[in-house]
């Protein structure tokens, strides 16, 4: 294999500021959902192999590995965001907070799930109080 014609980038460039509502910025990928999905919800990768709403009350709805970045019907194709800026006008952050999943269907929250079962999972931080750095970690805590 001759190496010398493989184009190299020496960076990846990502928008922390997306220049509209309900706007994301990052590494995205064109993936089927589940059941039907709105922007900023929240997914996790079933068996089935589609995306379908991710739920901190339970480990089967987990860990949390892609955002929706637009409305996307049950069994159809959409984009995704994996990592990445993300913007939803209606947030209202605390700048610096980190942001978990929630144990309400494909939401979020800054504050981490507290009940006997729940998964506490840190999918970023608020960069802005309607802006997030969409980061998953895939290391779950499971309240006992």
């Amino acid at each position: 294999m001759d190496y010398g014609k493989i184009k190299t980038y020496e960076n990846i460039e990502l928008i922390p500021a997306p220049a509209s509502d309900d706007n994301a910025s990052g590494i995205k990928a064109a993936l089927t959902a589940g059941e039907i999905l709105a922007f900023g919800e929240t997914c996790y990768l079933k068996s089935d192999g589609k995306l379908w709403k991710s739920d901190a009350d339970a480990s089967t709805t987990m860990p949390v590995m892609a955002m929706a970045i637009a409305a996307i019907s049950a069994d159809a194709s959409g984009y995704f965001l994996l990592h990445g800026f993300v913007r939803n006008d209606s947030w209202a952050w605390t700048v610096g907070g980190l942001i978990y999943a929630s144990t309400t269907s494909g939401a979020l929250t800054q504050t981490a799930p507290s009940g006997t079962g729940d998964q506490v999972q840190v999918v970023g931080i608020a960069t802005h109080a309607d802006r997030m750095y969409f980061n998953p970690q895939l290391t779950l805590v499971e309240i006992s």
